[in-house]
């Protein structure tokens, strides 16, 4: 639970949109504009009262979170989401970041590095990318830099780029990691290059099948590429749950609803099987197809030990959703796959791809406040992304 974000960094925000094309289109700020001109008065200092002088009851705090969606919807209206069908703008690098990043690698690699083209690619929201065209000792490479935003999604690059590491020296199919600046001291923020992986989002039968062809391929990688603790099952489910309530916690002060979900979560949820590694971000939009390569999976930072359902349940009933319904998403992955659950087992994953989205979404909100890059996005997911996963939470968990 917090207050609004201050009018004043989000009015700075809008104006410096008009100028940077990779913070937002205009109509984005158009709807951002119409949300902080009719969100009214902050609720929340009269509700921080009430909450610390009685017991709330749920139903009260419902009514809230319902009140406060529909504040947000401008917000909502805002999201770029992950629509793979947008055509992003195409934005040059600013010659003094990718020079910086140009010497550093030249340097890291020992030879001599120089630059033919760097644009920004759009859409992607834990970290800004670049697709820059190198000259590496007079040999054109092909290079994508990933770079942090302060946290956002409580992700970093030492753990992204672990994974990706672990999985490609198994042949898991992952783009190649080329170097990697963990201090900040090149761009302010930690990033990686990594070699850029030609393909193409598909979305026709052939494509969806082959992405979960390739999750179920991911989830037979022995969990130890990853994580040597040898934990049950049940207590890598327990974990997660308070890895993500310690996350948002870091970003916001206790929020019951967040809370109660948690409990839910703690008392219901159970495995499926045995613990996999998990993508966290599976679906359409992170997987590349290339006639000579396959599918190569990318944005790893999710990555974590977990149960096989949190995949399924993340793309079959959250991301997948803007191509097919549940149902049909359930007997695809039954075909391809082999993949049943009961009702109760799809409730629950689902319960907790909320709850973790729930948490992970107020990193953004954090991210907007501290600059120096507030994007439509980060404000955006920062609230009203986080009310619908909280939201489509307490469906479920305050039922």
């Amino acid at each position: 639970m917090q207050d609004w974000v201050e009018e004043a960094l989000i009015r700075q925000a809008i104006a410096d949109g008009e100028s940077d094309p990779t913070l937002g289109s205009p109509a984005q700020w158009a709807a951002i504009t119409e949300y902080v001109n009719n969100r009214g008065e902050d609720p929340w200092p009269a509700r921080r009262i009430r909450l610390a002088s009685d017991c709330v009851p749920e139903s009260e705090l419902e009514e809230w979170l319902a009140q406060d969606v529909i504040v947000a919807a401008p917000l909502m209206a805002a999201f770029t989401s992950h629509d793979t069908s947008i055509v992003h703008a195409v934005v040059s690098v600013t010659p003094a970041e990718v020079g910086a990043v140009a010497t550093w690698f030249a340097q890291r690699m020992g030879a001599e590095v120089s630059v033919a083209e760097a644009e920004v690619i759009g859409g992607g929201f834990s970290r800004r990318m670049w697709r820059v065209n190198l000259i590496i000792d007079g040999v054109p490479n092909s290079v994508i830099v990933r770079i942090e935003q302060g946290g956002m999604f409580g992700t970093d690059t030492v753990t992204e780029v672990g994974a990706m590491r672990s999985l490609h020296s198994v042949g898991h199919a992952v783009p190649e990691v080329l170097a990697v600046e963990e201090t900040g001291a090149v761009l302010g923020q930690p990033f990686f290059i990594m070699e850029a992986v030609p393909g193409v989002v598909r979305l026709d039968d052939q494509g969806l099948d082959d992405i979960i062809t390739s999750v179920a391929e991911l989830h037979r990688v022995p969990v130890g590429v990853l994580d040597d603790s040898s934990r049950s099952p049940e207590e890598v489910v327990h974990d997660n749950i308070e890895y993500w309530r310690q996350m948002y916690r870091k970003y916001a002060p206790e929020s019951p609803l967040i809370e109660h979900g948690a409990q839910w979560l703690h008392a219901n949820l159970q495995p499926t099987g045995p613990s996999v590694i998990v993508h966290g971000d599976a679906g359409p939009g992170n997987a590349l197809f290339d006639p000579q390569r396959g599918l190569t999976t990318i944005d790893w930072e999710f990555a974590h030990v977990g149960d096989p359902a949190e995949d399924w349940a993340y793309l079959a009933l959250i991301r997948g959703r803007r191509i097919m319904d549940a149902d049909a998403w359930k007997s695809r992955l039954a075909n391809v796959a082999g993949i049943q659950y009961s009702p109760e087992q799809w409730k629950q994953w689902l319960a907790f791809n909320h709850y973790r989205g729930a948490c992970v979404n107020l990193s953004a909100r954090s991210v907007f406040e501290k600059g120096p890059r507030r994007s439509s996005d980060h404000l955006s997911i920062g609230v009203a992304v986080h009310l619908r996963f909280l939201s489509q939470l307490a469906e479920i968990t305050c039922a």
